[in-house]
Formats: C-alpha cells, sequence, structure tokens
C-alpha cells in the first residue's frame, strides 16, 4: 500500500515538472511536434554518450522522469493552447469537439497497444529495459494496454466519426435552408 501511494506521488511530482517544462517551452516555441522533439533530444543524445561514467543512470533517470510525468506533458502544452481551444469551442458544436477528443485519445490507445506489440516484444528492447533503472516499472505500465481496451477504442473512433458525420449533415442542411431563405427574399 506504501509502495503504491509513493509511485502516485512521484508520478503527481513528475507531472508537475514537466507540465512546467512543457508549458514554458510551448510558450516560447508555439510548435506542439518541436516541443516533443526537444523533450525526447536529450534521451536519444544520452544514449550516445553511455560509455562515460553515470550516463547510462542518468538516462535511466530522465526516461523514468518523462514516463511518469507524461500527463504533464500533455497537460502543459494543451494549457499553453487554452486560448486557441477556447476560440475553437465558440466555433464548433460541443458534440462534435467531443467526437474529436475521443477520436484523438482513442488513437493514442490504438497506438500505444500496437507500439506494445511492435516495441517491447522485441528482445532487444526487452534487454535493454532490463539494464534501465524503472524498466520493469515501464513494462508493467505498458502491459496494460489490453486487446479489450484496444477493441473499445476502435469502437470509440468509429462512433466519434459517425458523430462528426451526423454534425456535417446537420450544418450543410442548416446552410443550404439559410441560403434558400435567403434567396427567397431576394426574389420577393
Amino acid at each position: 500500500m506504501l509502495e503504491d501511494q509513493g509511485i502516485v506521488f512521484l508520478i503527481l511530482n513528475a507531472s508537475i515538472v514537466w507540465c512546467v517544462v512543457a508549458g514554458g517551452l510551448m510558450w516560447l516555441l508555439r510548435i506542439k511536434a518541436l516541443v516533443l522533439v526537444i523533450l525526447i533530444a536529450p534521451y536519444i543524445i544520452g544514449s550516445t554518450f553511455r560509455e562515460i561514467a553515470g550516463m547510462p543512470e542518468l538516462i535511466g533517470f530522465y526516461g523514468v522522469s518523462m514516463l511518469y510525468g507524461s500527463l504533464g506533458i500533455v497537460v502543459g502544452i494543451l494549457y499553453v493552447e487554452y486560448a486557441r481551444a477556447k476560440a475553437y469551442l465558440k466555433r464548433v458544436s460541443k458534440s462534435s469537439f467531443l467526437a474529436r477528443g475521443g477520436i484523438a485519445l482513442s488513437s493514442i490507445y490504438l497506438l500505444s497497444y500496437f507500439g506494445q506489440k511492435i516495441i517491447f516484444n522485441n528482445p532487444m528492447v526487452e534487454f535493454v529495459l532490463g539494464y534501465i533503472d524503472g524498466g520493469a516499472r515501464a513494462k508493467e505500465i505498458v502491459s496494460q494496454v489490453d486487446y479489450d481496451g484496444a477493441t473499445t477504442a476502435g469502437i470509440t473512433i468509429a462512433g466519434s466519426f459517425a458523430i462528426l458525420a451526423f454534425n456535417n449533415y446537420r450544418e450543410r442542411k442548416t446552410a443550404l435552408k439559410e441560403l434558400e431563405s435567403k434567396n427567397e427574399l431576394e426574389v420577393l
């Protein structure tokens, strides 16, 4: 029980730190992909200096910190985009926004499911994770992504596309009615 509370505390702390870092980078750069590249770059660059004393442990700590703080990275980036999201919400219907969110989150789940199947079932990756501090915990977290969840994510994506198609049909129908009423007024 105490170990679970320690992990929750670690995740909370890492999320807060990564939220601030990702939010600051997003505020400066305004490009999500560049922020993610900059956050991942120390891990990649550090891997080339594995022979230096202490570097494997440092890389392991950085990787585990990013894994625990991934929620904070997402929140930090999205918080900076809040003003744009607020303007976007004024333009589109709420159900379309929820449908797009369902598609995005379900796609992330499906990517993690297939990524787990492709990456974590690779013997080389399993070998490397054995030497990274926290690698066993990363495998345990990723193993929680299962087939039932992937099926649910696929169904959610299909339902979300159906909602988007219905809203698109409804918007076109409304625009067509407005255009016809405008044409009738011009004729009179």
